[in-house]
């Protein structure tokens, strides 16, 4: 391994959590051993693979001694991730997915960046990707402009709510926190909900934007996020799916405990009819009647404040009306 570089004092810990991704592994860890940063330790929790993607770890180990190779018996992404912090040693911490990879300066981009502007997180754009070989990647943009300079955790909660406004937001892998987000002395570390297959990482970022006193924004693409056709979030799966509104039904509880602005609370009220309109055309494709009429109360249990933001997206709208119309 080199030695610290010039302005690389600072360890970053990045956490991978592993599980059955062989034929996109190696292009994972080979870009993240490659970064230009290279004061980090790179954690790799293989969460039980059977398919050769465990081998591949230890073989990025024992050739890289920045590897950290962790094996357990499958227990779930959340899980992993929670071996993961509790293993780092960081000044910084940062997330990858194992299916994903990163641009070379990704982590010195967001290292400037934080130290630069005194922040506590640093957020980047990324790309996705798709497996048809058809299909260009994209850059994800935001629709309105974000505040070149560093901005405080009230603004932070908005850039990361209005959602369609802020698409480059939305995820914790295009992130580097500051330790002390994340690690909260005596309360220890926060960490992810182990109940949930789906929407552990919307309560995450919540709780560590609760915890951001200071955030900055790099407006470039580091962050590469494959779209997976068979992956857990793009399935059809009702019981996945009601855990995802479950994720922000605790967000909403939790900003409320928090005392976090109406307009924030209403951006959260938005998303929740967003995936209770989903959830609703899921259930009537499966000719789920119960899960069906849930949605569909979801969805006009936050009627008023879905019009109000959503006035002149016609498109949005009509479909709204249109799945509150689904009988079965």
């Amino acid at each position: 391994m080199q030695g610290k570089q010039d302005g690389q004092n600072k360890k970053i810990s990045v956490i991978i959590p592993v599980y059955n991704t062989v034929h996109y592994l190696d292009k994972c860890l080979e870009s993240v051993v490659s970064q230009t940063y290279r004061n980090m330790e790179i954690i790799c929790v293989d969460d039980g693979s059977t398919d050769g993607s465990e081998r591949i770890v230890d073989g990025f180990a024992a050739r890289d001694d920045r590897v950290i190779a962790i094996h357990q018996p499958n227990k779930g992404e959340s899980n992993a991730r929670n071996r993961g912090l509790r293993a780092a040693s960081g000044d910084y911490i940062g997330f990858v997915d194992c299916d994903d990879w990163i641009e070379p300066d990704m982590y010195e981009s967001l290292v400037r960046a934080l130290e630069e502007e005194d922040a506590d997180m640093a957020i980047a754009g990324f790309y996705r990707e798709f497996e048809e070989k058809d299909k260009p990647c994209i850059r994800v943009q935001n629709e309105k402009a974000v505040e070149l300079e560093a901005f405080d955790g009230k603004m932070l909660l908005r850039y990361l709510y209005e959602r369609d406004a802020y698409r480059a937001f939305a995820y914790i892998w295009d992130k580097l926190y500051k330790r002390e987000v994340i690690y909260r002395g005596a309360e220890g570390a926060v960490l992810f909900d182990e109940s949930m297959q789906l929407g552990g990482d919307v309560l995450y970022l919540a709780q560590c934007a609760l915890n951001t006193k200071r955030a900055v924004y790099v407006d470039k693409a580091f962050y590469h996020y494959l779209q997976r056709t068979d992956s857990g979030c793009h399935m059809p799966d009702l019981a996945r799916k009601q855990d995802n509104i479950r994720a922000y039904r605790m967000v909403q509880k939790m900003f409320r405990e928090y005392h976090v602005e109406p307009l924030v609370m209403d951006f959260i009220k938005r998303i929740l009819v967003y995936h209770g309109s989903y959830m609703a055309e899921l259930a009537y494709g499966l000719k789920d009647e119960s899960v069906l009429k849930e949605s569909q109360e979801l969805m006009r249990e936050y009627e008023t404040e879905y019009r109000r933001l959503n006035a002149g997206k016609t498109e949005w709208l009509r479909r709204f009306e249109e799945i509150l119309q689904y009988k079965l």
